[in-house]
């Protein structure tokens, strides 16, 4: 069955309304990672897969804040009752500012309890509570202070170094031009504390930024009559050692080599399209397939389709790290966050995120493929000559942020997109509810999974040499915007040709060894078909600038990439001759990586993250490249090349962070 057959199949089985009744059983549980909340919605998915007929089951790790999966350590379970928060006087004032029985996203969670009958204090508003210098001329000691800012960094200023009894947050992550914080003024974000070994837990609620600007108004009106505005809050909660829940549910093959489609189970009550919305899809994928399979219309697969709802990374850290041979045995993943969305509400658009591309894999090439054989079955023109989507819709590179920059790490080594609406005007507030979900975007991310679990599956000789000549054809039109970019283009088009030869190499595993043979002869094409793309925007160039009456290249005006300034010549110095060897599979970021180290540590990663801020969205880029010989002034130009831009002395003190916390040694090598 080739793919545009596989295409309609799987379609014509999947339904929307199914996978949004998913969504909205799901959306009934407060699923924070370890947590009772999250193991209910764990136990109920299980019976519904196991009543459409896929067999599910639940594994459960420890979660204590000690036992590690490779650099990963999940909190210590966490369970809440009640809190909420109130203003007590003026008296004429009083009133419940919020609960958390009404709105699950107004403790900040992890919060720990309050004495039994509460506390009361006094109300402190700082307009920064990250800063430190905004604490020198104001006593927050035995106070309440309302502010915005980083959680935990808000935390161990004001309560753990000024000794305030609590923090409130009105803040609002803005997403331009979809969401600003005026265009959601009732929405509650949600905030979460992340407890480090030597920290000192504390409570804190969370304000819409309405509820912010009325409660800093009504302080400084007290303020203004001589009066103080008291508030009293009431926090049920307990922390233990527990355990983290994965989902997995199969469909048997008849080979121990696996296909893995993964989304993310947790966050808080609601969160319907994150990450509902994803659990949901899968569960519909699985039930598709297993239905298909079922009765005969499709064989079953080569390979087993492992379906896995995990609650956000530490799942999938802890199902690798559980199970040595895995990833070994994993083909390709796909990863589904955030699928569902209503796009006229949410201004959201599909995306199919690729790889990173140190990890050289067919999987992000597979995905771009199915996504485009669905867009193709939109709405037709008026003679019928073309068809095309009736929603927003994107390819990208790698960007991360979920489960997918696990998995897709190439210590691990298994391929994975990720297919997400972003951005969302509702991420990670208490308006992303159930009537922000699209059934027909919850169909198709569903039939995308499942047609790409199915394929990989199922893959051979015939489905190695489709998509090498997919790969190839891709490729064209990826180098000529390379070229066309201008600046340091040969080095883009080199560095894109190594990548997709390597690419092409990782079909191999899709055929046995006595087709090897074959599929080289195909690779072997293809790969000339690279070749001569990149010498054609080559030649292009070149005559583009003898038209020009330009004797020097373009690449000569063009900066060399991964070029740094700002740094010492020590500093660039050591970072040409530092090699770091990677001690720990997975990717492993400081600021989690420091939970586990001092408070002090902590902020000093804080402070020089913060002059670094643009950077750092890509900085784990630079993790993937490290293979124990390239040095840290190498994997900056990769960096560089495959993002765009890049940091050498933000690199080079990201690997020190890392060498002092066990998880990369830095070895010295010749300049």
């Amino acid at each position: 069955m080739d793919l545009g057959e596989l295409v309609s199949v799987v379609q014509k089985e999947v339904s929307g309304q199914r996978a949004l009744a998913n969504v909205a059983e799901i959306v009934r549980y407060h699923r924070i990672q370890a947590s009772p909340g999250y193991r209910q919605a764990a136990g109920h998915v299980t019976v519904l897969w196991r009543q459409s007929g896929v067999p599910a089951e639940i594994v459960s790790y420890p979660a204590d804040g000690q036992t590690a999966n490779w650099a990963d350590v999940p909190p210590r379970e966490w369970d809440i009752d009640e809190a909420s928060l109130w203003i007590v006087s003026p008296d004429e004032h009083a009133q419940r500012l919020c609960s958390f029985q009404e709105n699950a996203l107004c403790i900040i969670q992890r919060s720990a309890p309050t004495p039994t009958d509460g506390v009361e204090a006094a109300l402190v508003v700082l307009p920064d509570g990250e800063d430190e210098s905004a604490y020198a001329s104001v006593d927050v000691r035995g106070k309440f202070v309302l502010t915005q800012g980083n959680a935990m960094r808000v935390h161990r200023l004001a309560v753990e170094k000024h000794r305030a009894v609590g923090i409130i947050l009105d803040g609002m992550n803005e997403f331009p031009p979809v969401r600003e914080r005026t265009d959601v003024p009732d929405a509650v974000q949600y905030t979460s504390y992340w407890w480090g070994r030597d920290d000192q837990p504390g409570f804190g609620f969370v304000l819409s930024p309405r509820q912010g600007e009325h409660l800093r108004k009504f302080a400084q009106e007290a303020a203004r009559r001589g009066q103080t505005v008291r508030l009293r809050a009431v926090v049920k909660s307990r922390f233990y050692d527990g355990t983290i829940e994965n989902v997995t549910a199969t469909i048997a093959g008849t080979t121990p080599e696996e296909v893995l489609v993964v989304a993310h189970l947790c966050h808080p009550r609601p969160s319907a399209n994150d990450n509902a919305s994803g659990a949901g899809a899968v569960m519909e994928a699985a039930r598709a397939l297993q239905a298909l399979v079922t009765a005969g219309v499709l064989a079953r697969p080569r390979r087993t389709i492992r379906f896995l709802l995990v609650p956000e990374m530490t799942g999938t850290y802890a199902y690798l790290a559980n199970d040595s041979g895995a990833a070994a045995r994993t083909l390709a993943a796909i990863n589904l966050d955030m699928v569902g969305e209503r796009q006229d509400f949410c201004g959201s658009t599909l995306t199919l995120e690729r790889p990173p591309r140190a990890m050289a894999t067919f999987a992000g090439d597979l995905g771009a493929v199915v996504l485009e054989r669905l867009l193709a079955r939109g709405a037709n023109n008026l003679a019928g000559t073309a068809s095309y989507s009736l929603f927003r819709y994107a390819v990208t590179p790698f960007s991360g942020g979920s489960d997918h920059y696990i998995l897709s790490d190439p210590t691990v080594g298994v391929g994975c997109p990720m297919l997400i609406q972003w951005p969302d005007r509702f991420y990670h507030t208490s308006l992303d509810t159930l009537d922000k979900v699209d059934p027909q975007m919850l169909a198709l991310a569903a039939t995308l999974a499942a047609v790409y679990a199915y394929y990989v599956a199922t893959a051979g000789l015939p489905e190695a040499m489709y998509l090498a000549g997919e790969m190839a054809a891709s490729f064209a039109a990826e180098a000529h915007r390379a070229a066309a970019a201008g600046g340091d283009w040969r080095r883009r088009l080199a560095f894109l040709l190594e990548r997709k030869q390597a690419d092409l190499e990782s079909l191999r595993r899709l055929v046995g060894p006595a087709e090897q043979a074959k599929l080289a002869a195909v690779l072997d094409s293809a790969r000339a078909d690279l070749q001569m793309i990149v010498a054609m925007e080559t030649r292009r160039h070149e005559l583009a600038d003898e038209a020009a009456g330009s004797a020097s290249s373009m690449a000569a005006a063009g900066e060399k990439a991964g070029e740094s300034h700002g740094i010492s010549s020590d500093d660039t110095e050591r970072a040409r001759t530092l090699v770091p060897v990677r001690l720990l599979p997975g990717p492993a970021e400081p600021s989690a990586v420091l939970r586990q180290s001092s408070p002090a540590a902590r902020d000093a990663w804080y402070e020089f993250q913060k002059q670094h801020r643009e950077f750092g969205r890509v900085a784990v880029l630079g993790l993937y490249w490290a293979d124990g010989h390239r040095t840290v002034a190498e994997i900056n130009e990769l960096v560089a090349l495959e993002a765009g831009t890049s940091d050498l002395g933000y690199l080079l003190h990201t690997f020190e962070v890392l060498a002092d916390n066990g998880v990369v040694r830095l070895e010295r090598r010749q300049a």
